[in-house]
């Protein structure tokens, strides 16, 4: 399971831990690129943006599947970690970078599309969307009632701001961090036509809501103590363990 940065990749994980039949899952996150374990034959995994990752390896190996899940971009953007709470998560070119991976997923057997706001709204319907999808997955209980049998780590409780069951309320929270919106629409002017596609909006008419003030820039977690070298050495590192994982499957002739 992969998508950006908060856009629920956490909730969806622990709904599939909670209402399906599997051998292992990760506690919180795991990489796609880590070797799971032999021993297991149904194993849940979550880890945002890897939709690159996901597309590599759903082509080398038959028995991976994948979900992708995504949100209004407004709302990604807007969206705020319990271990950084003074600042904004991530930003809208992380959400379209992942966006754009996916995309060329979408005719692929093994994946499948979930839409946030469908996951909050319709929980069951989405299961059963999952469950079309890999028909081997076996129901234990309702997503719509994951909360009364989830054990969530404490990763996973501070990644959702707090475990609760599934509600609706924060749908629209960007509404309540318009300059934000407006911060990120300047620089990507792209998402007005973007919402509209995805059926977000039916117009630019929104934009109306968007203050009048000067686009003030924000904090962002993700760019926080960015340092070029470092990101170069973890993308090296990731590289590497990529190549490694795709080189164990063409080995153990796994591959096609």
């Amino acid at each position: 399971m992969t998508g950006c940065g908060r856009s629920g990749t956490t909730l969806l994980l622990e709904m599939m831990r909670a209402s399906f039949r599997c051998d292992e899952s990760s506690k919180h996150e795991q990489s796609i690129l880590e070797t799971p374990p032999t021993s297991f034959s149904t194993i849940f995994t979550k880890h945002p943006g890897e939709a690159a990752f996901l597309r590599l390896l759903l082509a080398a190996d038959p028995n991976l599947g994948g979900v992708y899940i995504y949100r209004d971009p407004r709302s990604v953007i807007c969206s705020v970690h319990a271990k950084a709470a003074d600042c904004y998560a991530t930003n809208f070119s992380s959400w379209l970078k992942e966006q754009m991976h996916a995309k060329h997923l979408k005719a692929h057997p093994r994946f499948v599309e979930v839409r946030y706001e469908e996951l909050v709204t319709n929980p069951d319907n989405v299961q059963a969307k999952i469950q079309k999808t890999f028909p081997l997955l076996e129901a234990t209980g309702k997503f719509s009632s994951y909360h009364e049998r989830a054990r969530p780590s404490e990763g996973a409780v501070q990644a959702l701001n707090g475990f609760r069951k599934v509600d609706r309320e924060r749908l629209h929270a960007w509404r309540n961090h318009l300059s934000r919106v407006k911060e990120q629409l300047a620089s990507h002017p792209g998402m007005a036509r973007i919402l509209i596609e995805l059926g977000y909006e039916e117009d630019t008419t929104w934009t109306s809501l968007l203050p009048e003030a000067q686009v003030c820039r924000h904090k962002v977690w993700e760019e926080k103590g960015v340092n070029l070298l470092k990101k170069f050495d973890q993308w090296q590192r990731r590289t590497r363990k990529l190549r490694r994982r795709l080189a164990l499957l063409r080995s153990t002739g796994s591959s096609r």
